[in-house]
């Protein structure tokens, strides 16, 4: 479904990354944000800099909020093409990823010398969303795989202690 403020941030994240490699897709509740690794402009540039995840930012808009969820897989290289890996490498919700990778070798043209340099920040598309969103007067929420994983996060203590709980209640009964 398409509504003006959502078509306006699509708008403007699709300037924002013109001549980068990201790409912005439309879906029906917002659109992501990816690399677009099959780019033939880019994949060299992957391929030679080792990147081995992708991370696409799914972006859930309504008509005063955004929210954003990460979906991270990873990426083998075979011959020079890039080809998504099974689901196994696959997680969701709020991935925070930072790498950086210099290798010196020799190059193609007999020198030594940095043949691969590249920095990794997984937050670098979702800080581009949030930036324009919060531009647009939208306020940014957890999104569903988010707020699953933080609620089951919380709920182990909660578990851990009430089953100490029953334990010293079954102890002191006299039933353990």
């Amino acid at each position: 479904m398409s509504t003006p403020v959502t078509d306006e941030f699509v708008r403007r994240v699709r300037d924002t990354t013109e001549g980068t490699p990201y790409v912005v897709t439309r879906t029906s509740s917002g659109f992501d944000l990816s690399l677009d690794v099959a780019d033939a402009q880019w994949f060299g540039l992957f391929n030679r800099a080792g990147l081995r995840k992708v991370f696409v930012h799914h972006v859930k808009v309504t008509s005063d909020t955004f929210s954003i969820t990460d979906d991270s897989t990873e990426i083998r290289w075979e011959a020079g093409h890039p080809k998504i890996a099974g689901s196994a490498s696959r997680s969701m919700g709020r991935s925070i990823e930072f790498g950086h990778e210099k290798i010196w070798a020799i190059r193609d043209d007999g020198t030594v010398g940095r043949v691969v340099d590249y920095k990794f920040d997984s937050e670098e598309g979702r800080d581009l969303i949030t930036l324009i969103g919060k531009d647009l007067g939208l306020a940014a929420k957890a999104g569903g795989a988010e707020k699953i994983g933080l609620y089951a996060a919380l709920s182990v203590p909660v578990l851990i202690v009430l089953g100490l709980l029953l334990v010293l209640v079954l102890w002191l009964t006299g039933q353990i």
